[in-house]
């Protein structure tokens, strides 16, 4: 960790911590204003299940709050995106041969729909099939606005398109090292199904801002239940309790004048590091160092 980084954490400069706001009412592109909402069109999950009724009880990650400079310009947002996958009838009674061959055709009519190669192994599907069959396998992530387009209207029998939320940092490596990035907890498990794990993998604060404020973005998970019979079969499936998206970090930064900090450094200095404070307040209005480093890569 940089000395900078280690003064990014010892300095509290944020601004005011708000609840999440409706993208629609703010200039700057923000984050959608509500997490997605699971519905049969949208998140049909499924269960291993065994030879008894049984209901699970799913997480559903909440959306994670923005961070801004004072002006309220994003330096982290969320962009709303879609993975493609196959949902498998239940009772799972599909032998080797019969769950190969009903992914292998729901994987070609969705490659001609988005013109272009999913690329998953026949043991990526079966381990799936045995193990988390009742759990949506997905086969294509971050589709594009023009192949989620062309899919939604023309979705195969036995696929689903879930709605998820990508971190990204519209101004690249401008405050990088002050942001911070994102990674997931983890990937799904490939055990069987088990309480309160979550719908997706959800996104955690590595470095910076974003692992400082981690708990106030992160938000609160919602709730997704769902019922099978003895025999295996989904029965019902519903949102319990809908997740509450993370408070927005408004932080005393002016984004102009980190620029004008960084370009500085850039041109002049191979290291470096420059602090301006407002001398009425104390805010720090731009912290830069140099090298840095591009949060989206």
């Amino acid at each position: 960790m940089s000395i900078l980084q280690m003064k990014v954490r010892a300095l509290i400069f944020v601004f005011a911590v708000v609840p999440f706001v409706d993208a629609q009412t703010q200039e700057t592109s923000a984050t959608p204003a509500a997490s997605p909402t699971p519905s049969e069109e949208a998140i049909i999950p499924t269960f291993e299940t065994q030879k008894l009724a049984r209901t699970y009880i799913l997480d559903v990650p909440a959306p994670r709050g923005q961070i801004t400079d004072r002006n309220g310009v994003p330096l982290a947002q969320n962009r709303l995106s879609y993975n493609l996958a196959i949902n498998f009838p239940t009772p799972l009674d599909f032998s080797d041969t019969q769950a190969l061959s009903f992914a292998r055709e729901k994987i070609e009519k969705a490659e001609k729909l988005i013109g272009r190669t999913l690329r998953i192994s026949d043991e990526a599907i079966l381990r799936h099939y045995r193990n988390r069959g009742i759990m949506p396998l997905e086969i294509g992530q971050n589709l594009s606005q023009a192949e989620y387009e062309e899919v939604k209207d023309n979705l195969p029998a036995g696929m689903v398109v879930r709605p998820v939320y990508v971190r990204t940092y519209p101004n690249g490596k401008l405050a990088g090292q002050i942001v911070g990035y994102t990674g997931k907890t983890g990937r799904n498990p490939d055990g069987i199904v088990d309480n309160h794990e979550t719908l997706w993998p959800e996104t955690e604060g590595r470095e910076g801002l974003e692992q400082t404020f981690n708990e106030m973005l992160a938000g609160k998970h919602g709730e997704y239940k769902l019922t099978f019979d003895k025999d295996g079969r989904k029965t019902s499936e519903k949102l319990v309790t809908a997740p509450v998206p993370g408070y927005n970090i408004v932080t005393t930064l002016d984004l102009h004048l980190q620029e004008l900090a960084e370009k500085t450094l850039e041109a002049k200095a191979k290291r470096g590091a420059i602090v301006i404070v407002d001398p009425n307040n104390g805010d720090i209005l731009a912290l830069a160092s140099w090298p840095t480093y591009d949060p989206n890569l």
